[in-house]
């Protein structure tokens, strides 16, 4: 009895440690990177779902409204800023860590180490910061893969439940579900005909069902016709979720500006988490695997690798969908060694130590020491400090004198991302191109470098002038700020005074 009590002591010490060590790597720091412009643009979406009543789901914007949903509940209750806007994915990040206590796998050991895997992955941990869909989504397909897993090895009640969890998650999130969904088709197809035949046979899906699965059932597609329904103001919502299959595919395979090279992941692995590449190597070897699992998540993490390689549309965060299937090939083979005593495994053991050491370098860089590095792969054109010191400072002064927020701020630059979620405070924003036409008496002007000389004519009293690169890898944008508005004793870039100066009182 004591030597159980010590057990559970130490198994419930080692799951509080992870608890806590997910919750200081999620939220310490959550603001220190700029905001990067997709996260701008889930803010704004949420914005808009504040004046029209409900989130009226776009088949042409590829992702579902449960996130924007969730964001808008954090905001009613912490308010609308970046930490609000990180928050919830944040949150998903933590409970990919902590949703694997639960022991759904066998033996317990993978569940352990495949949440010191995820705790310390740099993917897992940089985009799970970052106020964009893909943390959430991962956090369901990981829910998903721990109820296919398990009803591989047993066909009950908890792995049904588990992924029908997971599966409503993903499809109310984003449209890539359905590459998940084809990945875990082709691996149930290893198993074999008598294995498929007996795990979906009418009998043993009976014996595994229940009331609760019912009632689950129900709820999930209740919750699924109120989201995409707009809680039924937009009932068409429901019928543009199947038609937003057709305009995702065109995305993808024309990549519309993201296209990247078929070795792209590879590439950003080898950089960011080599840790995965063992993993990778591991899944080759796990196909042939006699245990189900490995085999079958072994043949699920290359197939999505190659479908995601395969498509032309590539954006960095998708590695994160990438990553936790060869976390799960790597938990199962390092326990697989150790119980089967393989004469390999401290070699094993030890090469999965060193990398995960190199992948725990490369989130610290990524994500504390330098978030705006672009040598590193998951920064992918971030704003700058720069604008961060633009937009807190044309805040501060509207909010230190509230008429502001009436003048007019014009967002004439062809790139205007972050600024229509920055200036949410501002009440008059016109964002015609500068290069076409200028709005008169404006007290902000945000322009395209080309047009300071025909601009800076029809001024009609003094601006201040600033030059600011505001996304990595851009041209410089020019913000004119009138001078009787603002103050600019606390700026530290680039200034000077444009316009014609007020003649000083006798």
């Amino acid at each position: 009895m004591k030597s159980l009590k010590v057990t559970n002591f130490s198994h419930a010490a080692f799951w509080a440690g992870l608890f806590l060590l997910a919750l200081i790597s999620r939220f310490a720091l959550l603001t220190n990177k700029p905001i990067h412009f997709d996260e701008s643009i889930n803010g704004w979406f949420v914005m808009q779902m504040s004046k029209l009543g409900y989130y009226k789901y776009d088949p042409n914007n590829y992702h579902g409204p449960m996130y924007f949903y969730m964001l808008q509940g954090f905001e009613s209750l912490w308010g609308r800023s970046l930490e609000t806007l990180r928050a919830v994915p944040a949150v998903f990040s933590v409970l990919s860590v902590v949703v694997l206590a639960w022991g759904a796998l066998r033996p317990k050991a993978v569940n352990m180490v495949m949440a010191v895997l995820v705790l310390l992955s740099p993917a897992f941990v940089f985009f799970g910061r970052s106020g964009i869909h893909e943390m959430p989504f991962v956090f369901f397909q990981l829910v998903a893969g721990m109820g296919i897993l398990r009803w591989i090895g047993r066909q009950d009640e908890k792995a049904l439940g588990l992924f029908l969890i997971g599966l409503w998650g993903m499809m109310a999130l984003k449209e890539t579900f359905v590459i998940t969904m084809f990945a875990w088709v082709v691996a149930f197809l290893t198993l074999g005909w008598n294995q498929l035949r007996t795990m979906f046979s009418p009998e043993t899906i009976r014996l595994a069902w229940s009331g609760r699965l019912t009632v689950l059932t129900v709820l999930l597609l209740l919750i699924f016709l109120q989201l995409f329904t707009g809680f039924y103001q937009n009932l068409s919502g429901i019928i543009d979720f199947f038609k937003a299959v057709l305009p995702w595919l065109k995305t993808g395979v024309h990549g519309h500006g993201h296209e990247k090279s078929v070795w792209y992941w590879l590439q950003v692995l080898y950089t960011a988490e080599p840790l995965v590449l063992l993993g990778g190597l591991l899944a080759v070897v796990g196909i042939f695997s006699k245990r189900r699992e490995l085999r079958a998540v072994s043949v699920f993490s290359l197939v999505q690798l190659l479908v995601y390689s395969l498509i032309p549309y590539k954006t960095v965060w998708c590695v994160l969908s990438l990553v936790w299937g060869f976390y799960f090939v790597l938990a199962m083979s390092l326990v697989n060694a150790f119980e089967s005593r393989f004469v390999g495994r401290h070699v094993l053991a030890g090469v999965a130590v060193l990398l995960a050491a190199v992948g725990l370098r490369s989130a610290w860089i990524s994500v504390y020491q330098r978030p705006i590095d672009l040598t590193h792969p998951y920064v992918y054109v971030n704003s700058t400090y720069e604008l961060v010191q633009v937009s807190d400072l044309i805040t501060k002064n509207i909010l230190e004198k509230p008429s502001l927020a009436q003048q007019r701020m014009q967002v004439g630059m062809k790139e205007q991302w972050p600024w229509p979620w920055l200036l949410r405070y501002a009440n008059n924003l016109s964002y015609e191109l500068c290069s076409k036409r200028v709005q008169e008496n404006a007290a902000v002007y945000f322009c395209d470098y080309g047009v300071a000389d025909p601009l800076e004519l029809l001024l009609n009293e003094p601006y201040w002038k600033l030059e600011v690169v505001f996304r990595q890898s851009r041209e410089p944008s020019l913000i004119y700020l009138r001078k009787a508005d603002f103050d600019m004793s606390d700026y530290k870039g680039r200034l000077q005074s444009v316009g014609p100066e007020l003649e000083e009182s006798p």
